[in-house]
């Protein structure tokens, strides 16, 4: 944006006094109005702006705004908003007037030469790095995020949540600088560097995810993009179990996973930090996945329950004389029904309209299944619901666009780009301008392009110049864009570079270059559909690498076969204990098979998940559950020879222990990323060799799952330090059978002694195993999943970090040189430095095989093709 020096604003009813902020999306001045009153007057100027629609889009914006924000407590109040020009009418702006916040020393009492404005970028100044009071920040929270929800809830976004844009007003937060205020889902790329999620602004949870990062610097004292860093010093007594709190809902709203985030609306995060503050447990929330089989339950009961013989219940008290029997009284809880957006239509499952979002809280019996279907015109029709609970139930979906180009109407894509139809296409109106351009190479690091004034439509405007090539790239990435929602899996979109404009007027070199305008063309293309059987049946197939279910694979909704992209066709056909099958496939647009085409499938010797298995390199796996196999042992020191010797990989060789050690005997002096390392070679070398599919995965157990190698499965704490301790059984026994009995297990004992590697009051005393150090692997009994060594011969790394700070990783089950009761307790971990070179004589691992839950198509036809930048 331009930085110029501008006249002095004339704003009716109001004396402007002097400037008091600006930057690239206006200037914020001190004015005081006709009644004596202070405000704060916000100048947007059209010449900052490169194209009218945006400015127009900005003041729409501000225009549905106004009223809304005087709806809430947690925004600013706009109290009025105009158009203006400068003093010789040559430059256009809008404005709004807004209440005026806090001064910084004096609050309420203010002097316009001195004023100075609180904001809680300004507390966090005057706190020079110190956390701020934690029940201030939590409190502050939440009011943010109750005004977050109440802006999204009426279709807007802020689209820059900082800390310099929340302003105290009678000492109570409020969201300010709702300059960057607009329709959700207008992503032109605003916002501040740290506080702007990865899959970037202008969506209802990119403002969560903002917010988050400004409760991250409060409670921490430190910069948003040193997360997720603890502070110094965490916060003593009673505050700290509160502070835990807030940073848990911290760490959820700012991962960097879209999908990893549980809290992903505003309304949600509110409701999480009300609860911090009154000290309540978090409510159920039930997956809405589950809900139909919920359902499903709960109809037979009701049918089995018709047919219980009637009759009055009586209590005997003993004394031959009966009382009627009182019902206990029907405990219900709080059901809260809303969406995102608001306004979407409400049905109950009696198919009745109810209201529209959002309903008013209603009671239901506690242990009762809700669900409810919602209906918004421009977005897919969904359910949701889940199981009530006392402390109450949430419901909001948030609704997915549906807004795919129809034959003959105008369109418009995610990012606001207008296209008119143009027979089988969709044409952009315009060429591809800058500000998508721009969007386009901050997401993804690319480069190239130029920009140039061009006409169009009668006037001048700028737009990109690139090459075919470049173009091809652009469109790829807009396609990701605009998949969910706003095409369909019968739609491609394409770049028409126009060869035919005069570009007279430009650089000739980047003519030379080939560089040229182009518009944005949606094509829609008849899907083909094909039919797969195998023998056996019920293998997985794979068409393009997406999922497309198991075999016999005949029909898909109420069309014969199963709908593909045209062109040429990956299939693979996979099943446990066979080799995989793989086919290119030739399919013109609408083609259709009369005859499926069947596969038969050679056995081999790959696992089959649920039957004890040997790999390629002789390690022997064992099941635990449906989808893992277990290594029965530690990794072996020839596994991990094997890892180091192959030519293509750089594995480092490890570190020679000053005792002896066979080739059976598990390697050690290892860290997390080295067996990390081994986990990814191994997965790569036995896909190679058919052993297992593209959908398993060699890796390092997580910390539950190595808890439920030893039957440990009640344990629900969220980080490996909150279930660390010192309690419950030992793998041999249960928690009083100590010392362990005879071959329990290589741990320190009297043959250590005699080797001169530990001394005697560091030992079990009177415990002997026979190894003075590490011990091949199986030496000792296996328990009932057939595993060996869950106690003692080498400490067994897993994937987890100890807790949230990042520098701790996790072992389990002791090694050999343990002798202290509490480090051999199932519930037992051991933190250890993730240090590049910290490793230990008795760190190892064990491997376990995985199977990776597999993409599936997001879609109602197929994927359109899409190259990879």
């Amino acid at each position: 944006m331009p930085n110029k020096a501008r006249p002095e604003p004339n704003i009716p009813d109001h004396e402007v006094l002097r400037k008091i902020g600006g930057g690239a999306y206006g200037e914020v001045w001190l004015a005081r109005g006709v009644t004596g009153a202070m405000r704060a007057v916000k100048v947007v100027w059209h010449d900052d702006f490169d194209d009218e629609r945006e400015f127009e889009r900005e003041f729409q914006g501000i225009l549905k705004y106004e009223p809304i924000s005087r709806d809430h407590t947690g925004l600013v109040h706009i109290l009025h908003v105009g158009r203006g020009e400068d003093g010789e009418g040559l430059e256009r702006f809008y404005y709004y007037v807004m209440e005026l916040g806090d001064d910084v020393v004096t609050g309420r009492e203010m002097t316009p030469v001195e004023y100075e404005p609180r904001t809680l970028r300004s507390d966090m100044k005057a706190a020079a790095g110190v956390p701020l009071d934690t029940r201030f920040c939590v409190e502050t929270g939440r009011r943010l995020a109750e005004g977050l929800d109440h802006l999204h809830g009426n279709g807007l976004a802020h689209r820059d949540v900082k800390p310099a844009n929340v302003i105290f007003v009678d000492g109570k937060a409020k969201l300010a600088d709702i300059g960057l205020v607009a329709l959700r889902g207008q992503q032109t790329f605003v916002g501040t560097e740290g506080f702007v999620p990865p899959e970037g602004p202008g969506s209802a949870q990119a403002d969560v995810y903002s917010l988050g990062k400004v409760l991250y610097e409060m409670a921490t004292g430190k910069d948003r993009l040193d997360f997720p860093e603890l502070p110094d010093e965490l916060p003593q007594g009673g505050e700290l179990k509160l502070w835990r709190g807030l940073n848990n809902v911290i760490c959820d709203v700012c991962d960097p996973k879209v999908s990893h985030r549980k809290l992903s609306t505003s309304g949600m995060l509110a409701t999480e930090l009300q609860r911090l503050e009154r000290g309540l447990r978090h409510p159920l929330r039930v997956n809405p996945v589950l809900v139909p089989v919920i359902l499903v339950c709960a109809v037979l009961v009701a049918a089995v329950w018709q047919f219980v013989p009637m009759r009055p219940l009586v209590v005997t008290t003993g004394l031959d004389e009966e009382k009627p029997f009182v019902p206990p009284v029907t405990v219900t809880g709080l059901v809260t029904v809303t969406s995102t957006p608001r306004g979407a239509e409400v049905y109950g499952m009696d198919g009745l309209y109810l209201k529209d979002t959002p309903l008013l809280p209603m009671r239901k019996p506690v242990g009762s299944v809700v669900e409810f279907e919602f209906r918004l015109d421009g977005f897919q029709t969904m359910r949701a619901g889940g199981v009530v609970t006392e402390e109450g139930l949430v419901i909001e979906p948030i609704l997915r666009v549906d807004a795919p180009p129809v034959p003959g109407d105008p369109w418009e894509d995610e990012l606001g780009m207008t296209y008119q139809p143009e027979g089988a296409y969709h044409v952009g109106t315009y060429y591809v301008g800058e500000i998508a351009w721009m969007q386009y190479q901050e997401e993804t690091g690319r480069e190239g392009g130029a920009i140039a004034e061009l006409s169009q439509s009668g006037r001048k405007t700028r737009v990109v110049l690139a090459t075919e090539d470049e173009a091809r790239h652009f469109m790829n990435w807009l396609t990701g864009h605009c998949r969910d929602g706003y095409l369909t899996g019968d739609h491609v979109m394409e770049a028409r570079i126009d060869l035919q404009r005069d570009l007279s007027s430009v650089n000739q070199k980047w003519v030379k270059k080939g560089m040229r305008p182009f518009r944005c063309v949606v094509r829609y293309i008849p899907p083909a559909r094909v039919m797969i059987t195998s023998t056996p049946p019920g293998a997985d197939v794979y068409l393009n690498g997406i999922s497309r279910g198991q075999t016999p694979l005949f029909r898909e909704d109420e069309h014969l076969g199963v709908r593909v992209v045209p062109g040429k066709v990956d299939l693979v056909v996979e099943a446990e204990g066979f080799k995989i099958f793989r086919k290119v496939l030739t399919l013109g647009p609408d083609e259709q098979w009369e005859e499926p085409l069947h596969v038969v499938l050679e056995k081999n010797q790959g696992v089959v998940f649920g039957l004890p298995w040997e790999n390629s390199l002789g390690m022997n796996f064992r099941p635990v559950g449906d989808d893992l196999m277990v290594s029965a042992w530690e990794t072996r020191v020839q596994d991990y020879e094997a890892y180091v010797g192959d030519p293509e990989t750089e594995a480092p060789e490890p570190e020679t222990p000053e005792f002896q050690q066979g080739p059976a005997h598990p390697v050690v002096y290892m860290n997390r990323k080295d067996a990390q390392g081994f986990c990814q070679w191994l997965t790569g070398i036995e896909r190679k060799r058919d052993r297992i599919s593209k959908n398993h995965e060699y890796r390092l157990p997580t910390d539950l799952e190595w808890s439920m190698m030893c039957d440990l499965t009640d344990e629900r704490r969220d980080w490996p330090q909150e279930r660390d301790v010192q309690e419950g059984g030992y793998p041999w026994g249960d928690e009083d059978e100590w010392p362990p009995p005879d071959r329990a297990g290589n741990f320190s004992d009297a043959s250590a002694v005699r080797d001169g590697s530990i001394q005697e009051n560091k030992t079990i005393a009177g415990y002997e195993d026979g190894f003075a150090n590490t011990s091949p692997v199986g030496s000792f009994g296996e328990n009932r999943f057939g595993l060996h060594d869950l106690a003692g011969n080498a400490h067994e790394w897993v994937s987890d970090d100890y807790n949230p700070g990042g520098t701790y990783g996790v072992t389990r089950g002791g090694g050999w040189h343990s002798y202290q009761p509490d480090n051999l307790r199932i519930a037992a971990r051991n933190p250890v430095p993730l240090r590049e070179n910290f490793r230990d004589k008795s760190y190892g691992f064990r491997v376990v095989l995985a199977k990776i839950p597999p993409a599936r198509e997001n879609g109602e036809s197929f994927e359109g093709p899409e190259e990879q930048p």
